[in-house]
């Protein structure tokens, strides 16, 4: 009885061992490209096969890995941490190598594949172009070169092997590191919120009363809409275009520096001041809010726009005061909790990558 009892508390630890295991492994799911979750429009590739396993493992691998940084302490993931909405909760600006501080607050980067611009200025225009970015900027990832970050990863055989692996022979290349970081990123997708099953599938407890009354006044008297567009299959709630809201104007009168947004990368007059207009998908879990992290909750946000008033001399013309009521405010917030998605993405492990 002693025995069989044994061999029964030994295979019940083995079964669950590789239970555990099985769990708490990291998956890499991989979204259907023409169907990514409810609410979301279809993604957009530049090259469907190079969308594939190896490929994206390849630019997971090089997310998380600080070895891409000049002193190694240094990954995307540094700023872009998966348990806070691929944000930097907490902190008002992104912060880099040696402790430098970046100018602006860190972007989520779920639901990045949809974007049609990337930076809050607007100034690369894809997924790609922007990769090298924060590898070579002084105050992110520090390294000087292209070629001083491709000749350290020459050196690392594993890396060679990935890359060999996913692009064949010679793969290791400036375009091929930022194709990897880029497909790997576009698997962050997030929808099926309590939104989405409220509106697309008529789920009429997926979203509170509060929050019904809030996107009546989202739609409505609060005019959330005109930047943050709720029109057509697939919503972003996002327009994609650059507007000055006032919030600069208002950081520098705080005694914050001054950031001319878009203007940097048009040097167009007009254009000063604004700022592309951020999803609001999953907005509950990304604080602090605006390009300078200047706005720590969603009701500081709503209470911004409520107030609407700014000296500004470039204000966009749809800005105004919205008479909002203290109720109208909390169900405001309480309809943007409601677009918080399904994402739940894990973070491989040290080992796995």
């Amino acid at each position: 009885m002693d025995y069989i009892k044994k061999i029964s508390g030994i295979f019940i630890l083995a079964f669950f061992g590789i239970l555990f295991a099985m769990v708490s492994k990291a998956e890499l799911k991989i979204p259907d490209v023409e169907d990514p979750a409810v609410g979301l429009p279809s993604i957009k590739m530049p090259k469907k096969s190079l969308f594939n396993h190896s490929v994206i493992k390849l630019g997971e691998k090089l997310f998380f890995d600080p070895f891409l940084s000049i002193n190694g302490a240094v990954s995307c993931a540094t700023c872009h941490i998966p348990e806070q909405g691929f944000t930097e909760n907490g902190k008002r600006l992104s912060s880099g190598v040696g402790g430098k501080i970046g100018q602006r607050n860190t972007p989520t980067l779920l639901n990045i594949a949809f974007a049609q611009s990337m930076f809050v200025d607007g100034r690369a225009a894809t997924l790609e172009e922007q990769a090298w970015q924060p590898i070579l900027a002084h105050d992110e990832m520090g390294n000087s070169s292209v070629s001083d970050v491709l000749q350290k990863l020459e050196k690392k055989k594993a890396y060679v092997e990935l890359f060999t692996k996913a692009f064949g022979l010679g793969g290791l290349s400036e375009t091929n590191l930022a194709i990897s970081l880029s497909a790997f990123q576009r698997t962050l997708i997030s929808g099926n919120s309590g939104y989405d099953k409220w509106y697309y599938e008529g789920q009429d407890d997926a979203m509170n009363e509060p929050a019904q009354r809030g996107y009546q006044l989202f739609a409505g008297q609060a005019q959330c809409w005109q930047c943050h567009s709720i029109a057509g299959p697939g919503v972003l709630f996002s327009d994609n275009q650059f507007h000055n809201t006032g919030v600069s104007y208002r950081s520098k009168k705080l005694g914050l520096p001054e950031d001319f947004g878009r203007y940097e990368a048009t040097k167009f007059e007009y254009e000063k001041r604004a700022f592309k207009t951020p999803t609001l998908r999953n907005v509950a879990e990304t604080s602090p809010y605006m390009h300078d992290g200047s706005l720590s909750t969603l009701k500081e946000v709503v209470q911004f726009y409520n107030e609407g008033e700014s000296k500004d001399p470039l204000l966009s013309p749809i800005m105004g005061s919205l008479n909002l009521s203290n109720r109208d405010v909390e169900d405001l917030v309480e309809f943007l909790r409601s677009l918080s998605g399904d994402q739940k993405y894990t973070p491989p492990s040290r080992k796995e990558l």
